[in-house]
């Protein structure tokens, strides 16, 4: 078409010279030069622009004889903006040979060479591909925003030129002026996203990137679709083959860049891929893959896109390659695990039209055709392996699983995770999220007016189901209670609404892009001993763009601002109407963009300086130092209108995704009950919000190597693997892979077969697991029961034995009271032998404490408990004691018992009469019936006041002379 053979610049250009030469009122001779020009031009040429020639009004770059031929671009002179500099576009650059006839479902292949000059002065068809269907308003606004059908209707039909061939690339590279290129401008490589199945490159135009940041921008086209991610191999791990023939394209298009960029001003030794969505995520799957060549690009910028999201990778390729082949009338070979290629083949025959118009029905959040295990481009699963085998504290230090050979070695050091050595990491990082990534996944009626918990938890019933297979109700009712405001006692739709999204956008694109930074960040011991991160949250919402203000930056709301729109007031598919702020928003996110670029490093002081007329709306940008991402800060820079420096981004929901969830999920991968892992009704549709994949115990597995690849013993099989060889580079390697002896997939994996004995097996196999743990645990409850009845009878038979011993005891010393109380007496002189009504009581004493008891039973006639109350020991126990009053007489005096002497009355700690009182040592035991009467030391009688006659025995016996000094019981009193 005419239309799309002129650039959209040479256009523009015109018509701004002709509307300036409309409202000038006086014309100087230059203009009126200018005039005729144009005039000559729109009645002798025909094109887009008013019926212009686009072959005749364009200029014309240098010729740039590359390795495969001649090429001239157009130049285009961006004079509509007077600050912006002219830019060289080569449009429609071939970089691979077109993967049409027996090219189809193949590895790339370098171009095939030509002679003449090849004019690129226009954009090659893209890739085929089924477009979002909006033809009717209506069933669209079910599915999306009204700003996402509005987004759709201006890209859209620039995808409307579809062909096989389609491999080319745009560049675009500031002018170079002179016969000898003067300057090397940094390498970018824009990789579009949206989706695995449609977009292209054509729709990013780089040009005021290229002229403001002074960089050489690359747009691409790649397969896309069933034609670039067929996979029907169902053994990868055995034997494998090409299957992501879009990622091969990525990496011979890298190769062109290295053979030939320097010819157009750029700098081979710097080049830096920058992805969007899918493309990101395609980004991330060369990063750790060990078919793409250390050299082919330095630094990596993704943007909301991450090889850890549940949309990256496709679980079950060969299902879905299965489904085309039947809509296909292919035929389906007898063992499809030998004779898989058989499928590729009938469907390389099968006619484009055919091919695209089939159906496939792909679950919500997954996706059908794209990135899938093949062992060449993709080793492994790493989202499956991580989220089911890896513990939170081995991904601290991550790295890679480039292979699985010493993989016990590995988790244990932490060292390999992700195909990358820790510590080693190659690449430059920076990457990026918006705060609603996930807002255009519902319909118009949600964005409006919101909906209620029920419609929430359907969708992410949905999700939870789609991305996980164990404990599914568990990590859906751990999700619902986390993104729940459980402060507000009403849950207001709109609210609900919002939760919602956050999930979903933590779920899909944040979640997995922040694991792959804290993978992929190294700690370093010096700012220049290893690779850079850097980490942003675009947090601006455009005041004219397709949403209603409030609702958060959408995904893509960035790309604008990347490319420059705002700059030159619209350009391409993305809005039209910016303000000055936004202008200089996007001036300072590209200059970020241009200086990691350049060093890997955003904040480097490269043209800083003003360029713009409104440019000083920029300088609070400068002011910003953006810090490094690691793992233990988690700075990031919050890019908006107010540009500031935080950290931890949404730490608490992200530690449910990346932490709690995990662990919830590895929790159910064995020794339960194969049905508790599903919902309860887990076939009920009103269940869920959208297509869900199938039942995960009835799912044809052919082979699950993350199941498999801890569980069983590994050997190291060298297989030969048939390699894929171009005129200048290699797109293809033969793969060193890990395998398992015997673990051949059987026929009953077919999908055409039946399942019900694999779940009836899964089942017997749950309740053997679950029976064998209960009789453990019986066993060990009885043997812990009988040891504490052995325990607690040894301590009543020590107790019974001790008090049977006492007993014995103290019978033994009753009957040996009356014969020794005389020879103890008399045999051993330091013994203290009292009298009572009942008993005898013999208490040890030694020499001195002997003394002193004499003189206190000389001293104190009575003992009460009203009487001097403050003379007793502390830690006597005294009761019993009914003595009657004494008339208060000779008060003041008091005397210290000898340790080990002891008697008890009603008060403890207290032995006093009317006139004399005591302090009692400790451990005293004397009761009361057994206290004699005793007299003072100068031998008054106190019969009187306790009722003992002078004459009675006790009276004698203590009525005698002490036999120890004065000076000694001076001492004893108190």
């Amino acid at each position: 078409m005419a239309n799309e053979r002129l650039p959209l610049h040479i256009c523009n250009s015109i018509k701004q010279y002709v509307t300036q030469i409309r409202i000038t009122k006086q014309l100087s001779i230059q203009d009126k030069v200018n005039l005729l020009i144009l005039l000559v031009l729109l009645l002798t040429q025909n094109s887009m622009c008013n019926g212009f020639n686009s072959r005749n009004s364009m200029l014309r770059t240098r010729v740039i004889g590359t390795r495969y031929g001649k090429l001239q671009g157009v130049i285009l002179p961006m004079d509509q903006h007077k600050y912006l500099k002219p830019v060289e576009a080569y449009l429609g650059v071939p970089y691979a040979t077109p993967p049409t006839g027996s090219n189809r479902f193949a590895p790339t292949r370098a171009p095939a060479p030509w002679d003449e000059v090849k004019m690129v002065d226009q954009m090659g068809p893209v890739c085929p591909q089924r477009l979002p269907d909006i033809s009717n308003e209506t069933l669209a606004l079910e599915r999306m925003p009204k700003g996402r059908l509005e987004y759709l209707r201006r890209l859209l039909p620039r995808l409307k030129n579809q062909s096989e061939d389609c491999l080319y690339m745009n560049i675009y590279t500031p002018v170079q002026v002179g016969p000898t290129l003067q300057a090397k401008y940094p390498v970018i490589v824009f990789i579009h996203g949206e989706s695995f199945e449609w977009n292209s490159g054509n729709v990013y135009d780089g040009s005021v990137l290229a002229s403001y940041a002074g960089l050489v921008v690359i747009t691409i086209n790649y397969r896309l679709g069933i034609l670039g991610f067929l996979n029907a191999n169902p053994i990868p791990h055995l034997k494998a083959r090409v299957a992501n023939y879009g990622l091969m394209d990525q990496i011979a298009a890298l190769h062109w860049v290295q053979q030939n960029i320097a010819l157009f001003g750029g700098d081979a030794g710097n080049v830096t891929m920058l992805g969007h969505g899918s493309g990101a995520a395609c980004i991330n799957f060369l990063m750790i893959s060990p078919t793409v060549m250390q050299g082919l690009f330095h630094r990596a910028i993704l943007l909301s896109g991450s090889a850890l999201s549940s949309w990256a990778l496709v679980e079950d390729p060969v299902s879905y390659a299965v489904q085309l082949a039947k809509q296909s009338n292919c035929t389906l070979p007898e063992d499809i695990v030998k004779d898989h290629e058989l499928i590729v083949d009938c469907l390389r025959e099968v006619p484009l039209e055919e091919l695209m118009s089939e159906a496939i029905n792909t679950p919500s959040y997954l996706t059908a055709f794209g990135p899938s295990v093949d062992g060449v481009v993709v080793k492994t699963d790493y989202a499956k392996e991580l989220l089911t085998y890896f513990i939170p504290n081995d991904l601290q230090g991550f790295t890679s699983v480039s292979g699985v050979n010493n993989f016990k070695a590995d988790k244990r050091s932490g060292d390999r995770i992700f195909g990358i050595r820790g510590g080693q990491n190659k690449y430059d990082l920076l990457f990026g999220v918006v705060t609603s990534e996930a807002l255009w996944k519902f319909s118009a009626q949600d964005i409006q007016n919101g909906f209620e918990g029920e419609r929430r938890d359907r969708i992410i019933r949905t999700y939870v189901r789609n991305a996980y297979t164990y404990h599914l109700s568990e990590i859906f009712f751990t999700i619902v209670n986390e993104y729940t405001d459980w402060e507000r006692t009403v849950q207001h739709p709109i609210n609900t609404r919002d939760a919602a999204v956050l999930a979903i956008s933590d779920a899909q694109y944040v979640a997995p892009l922040v694991q792959t930074g804290d993978f992929l960040s190294v700690a370093k011991s010096s700012p220049d001993s290893g690779p850079n991160t850097f980490f942003y949250v675009f947090d601006y919402q455009t005041k004219d763009g397709d949403y209603p203000q409030r609702m958060g930056s959408v995904h893509g709301e960035e790309l604008p601002y990347l490319f420059g729109a705002p700059l030159v007031e619209g350009l391409g598919h993305f809005p039209k109407n910016y303000t000055k702020s936004e202008v200089a928003l996007s001036e300072s996110f590209i200059q970020y963009i241009a200086n990691f670029g350049r060093s890997g490093n955003p904040n480097e002081a490269q043209r800083m300086e003003s360029i713009l007329p409104i440019s000083r709306e920029r300088n609070k940008y400068k002011s910003i130092v953006w810090d490094e991402y690691d793992t233990l800060h988690q700075k990031y820079l919050e890019i908006g209108m107010k540009p500031r420096m935080k950290n931890h981004y949404r730490a608490h929901q992200l530690s449910v995704w990346l932490r709690l969830i995990p662990e919830i999920h590895r929790a159910g991968m064995k020794d339960v009950v194969a049905k508790h892992n599903l919902f309860r009704n887990h076939n009920d549709p009103e269940l869920y919000d959208g297509l869900v994949r199938p039942d995960p115990l009835t799912r044809a597995n052919y082979f699950d190597p993350t199941l498999e690849l801890y569980r069983k013993p590994i050997y190291n099989v060298t297989l030969d693997v048939p390699s894929t060889t171009m005129d200048t580079y290699v797109t293809t390697c033969i793969s060193v892979m890990s395998a398992r002896p015997g673990s051949a997939v059987t026929q009953s994996q077919v999908p055409n077969n039946t399942h019900t004995q694999d779940v009836s097996n899964l089942e017997v196999a749950g309740y053997t697991a679950y029976s064998t743990a209960l009789s453990v645990t019986i066993a060990i409850g009885c043997s812990l029961l009988i040891l504490n009845v052995l325990i607690f009878a040894g301590v009543y038979y020590q107790r019974d034995k001790t008090r049977l011993q006492v007993k014995a005891l103290q019978q033994q010393q009753k009957r040996n009271h009356n014969s020794t109380f005389d020879s103890v007496s008399s045999k051993h002189p330091h013994y203290f032998v009292g009298h009572s009504q009942s008993s005898s009581t013999i208490v040890d004493i030694d020499h001195q404490d002997k003394n002193a008891i004499i003189a206190m039973t000389n001293r104190v006639p009575h003992f009460t408990g009203t009487n001097c109350p403050n003379v007793c020991h502390t830690g006597i126990q005294m009761s019993n004691l009914t003595q009657k009053s004494s008339p208060p007489s000779n008060r003041g005096q008091c005397t210290t018992l000898p340790r080990k002497v002891g008697f008890s009355y009603q008060q403890p700690n207290q032995i006093c009469n009317a006139s004399n009182c005591m302090t009692l040592p400790k451990n005293a035991t004397f009761s009361a019936n057994n206290l004699p009467d005793v007299q003072a030391q100068t031998g008054q009688s106190q019969s009187a006041g306790n009722g003992v006659p002078p004459s009675s025995p006790q009276a004698q016996h203590f009525s005698q002379k002490p036999r120890v000094p004065q000076a000694a019981m001076s001492e004893m009193n108190v």
